[in-house]
């Protein structure tokens, strides 16, 4: 049974996306430490509860989005995490490398997240913001932060890059 903060994550996206929710858990290669991860209509994917991993990134707590029609892309993002086990992040964008190449053909290969303006705040107090996933080639591996912020505004639901819903 999911912890009522992680509901109260899945009840707003619902509320705040098009379409009926459905959560997967994703598994590692040894079909263990299962991520949830929310589909939100047709092409919005989110992690339920990521921010509380404990994973090293830049202050702040997140939770990993990812949008388009890939099927790969919810796998994609589930391999974005056990990627960042044992990694640290100090800046944006995090790029998280191969995610992509292990689950589906595709000429993308890596993921560059970027925070979302946009912050809910749970009834724990905590305050959970998104980072906004864009698959990048082996070329873009470089790719800065103004770039991937403008990739994702080009994508991503519009309440994102607000303050408030």
């Amino acid at each position: 049974m999911p912890p009522s903060h992680h509901k109260e994550i899945a009840n707003f996206l619902r509320e705040n996306t098009e379409g009926a929710p459905s959560v997967s858990a994703y598994r590692d290669n040894n079909n263990s430490r299962p991520i949830p991860i929310g589909q939100f209509g047709k092409d919005f994917f989110s992690t339920i509860g990521a921010f509380d991993m404990g994973l090293r990134l830049p202050s702040g707590n997140f939770e990993f989005a990812a949008v388009g029609t890939n099927q790969w892309l919810p796998n994609s993002v589930a391999s974005s995490i056990y990627w960042l086990g044992g990694r640290e992040c100090s800046e944006w964008p995090l790029v998280c490398e191969d995610v992509v190449k292990h689950n589906a053909r595709s000429t993308y290969r890596h993921i560059a997240y970027v925070p979302s303006i946009f912050s809910l705040k749970l009834s724990t107090g905590q305050v959970i913001n998104w980072l906004l996933g864009v698959p990048i080639t082996d070329n873009e591996i470089g790719i800065s932060e103004k770039e991937a912020l403008e990739r994702a505004q080009q994508k991503y639901p519009r309440w994102l890059f607000s303050e408030r819903a």
